[in-house]
């Protein structure tokens, strides 16, 4: 994951085993990203046979879930679910792909996107999911 917020520029890596399952025409990514104290966020991915992209980021230590959605050169509606309540977020997919290799199982996802909130972008961000079995 690249950020650029606040014009600094961050690069986070996370290497995790997880789980692929295709359930109908869709397929779902799910694995857990580690944090500070030992704790962790579960993370699940969801890539519809459209090709809409749903990331669902849910850390229960720190009262936190997100669920964002991304679809390819669109503005989409999400939010972000704190301890104080709701707050709506936006995000804008500059640009979006997902490679899937079947044998071996195997594939790449990469989703550019501006995270907007209160009509101000707040961050850009490059989401870099790469997989195999």
């Amino acid at each position: 994951m690249e950020t650029l917020q606040s014009g600094e520029l961050t690069h986070t890596k996370i290497a995790e085993p997880g789980k692929f399952t295709r359930i109908g025409k869709s397929m779902y990514l799910r694995f857990n990203e580690s944090l500070e104290n030992n704790d962790t966020a579960s993370i699940l991915v969801k890539v519809t046979d459209s090709g809409e992209i749903h990331v669902k980021r849910v850390s229960k230590s720190n009262n936190l879930a997100s669920l964002l959605y991304f679809t390819h050169k669109s503005h989409n509606s999400g939010h972000l679910e704190t301890e104080y309540g709701t707050m709506l977020l936006h995000t804008f997919t500059k640009d979006s792909a997902v490679e899937i290799v079947n044998r071996p199982l195997s594939g790449k996802i990469n989703i550019d996107y501006d995270l907007i909130y209160d009509n101000n972008v707040v961050g850009n961000y490059k989401f870099r999911l790469i997989f195999s079995a």
